[in-house]
């Protein structure tokens, strides 16, 4: 059997609380239930909300991955092109040999990457 307890707060925190409840289109119980899974998971302080929001976290994220990746572009890729272009226009198409290594080359570098 469940024994339930009570949580005492102000009448205008109450309201709030339902309000909430309502527009997740959860039962008071429910709702209580995920905000303490929430906050345990998050390892979110409930009492500073002005804490890292994890939207703001995946954008910052995702701007460094971008310039890591044109970085890797300016350092590693485009040297490979501009070679590879270097090797054609001097000494005519390259051999199926060395395209195959610069294949094996460029499919480690985007193993490496994580690149899909």
């Amino acid at each position: 059997m469940n024994k339930y307890k009570t949580i005492s707060v102000s009448e205008d925190t109450f309201n709030e609380f339902e309000r909430m409840a309502k527009s997740y289109k959860l039962t008071n119980k429910a709702l209580i239930e995920a905000m303490v899974m929430y906050f345990k998971v998050s390892k979110a302080d409930p009492r500073n909300p002005e804490t890292d929001n994890p939207t703001d976290a995946i954008k910052a994220l995702d701007r460094r991955l971008v310039t890591f990746i044109k970085e890797q572009e300016k350092k590693l890729l485009i040297p490979m092109k501009d070679a590879i272009f270097e090797i054609a226009s001097t000494e005519g198409m390259p051999r199926r040999e060395d395209l195959r290594i610069v294949n094996s080359n460029v499919k480690k570098i985007i193993t490496h990457l994580n690149i899909k």
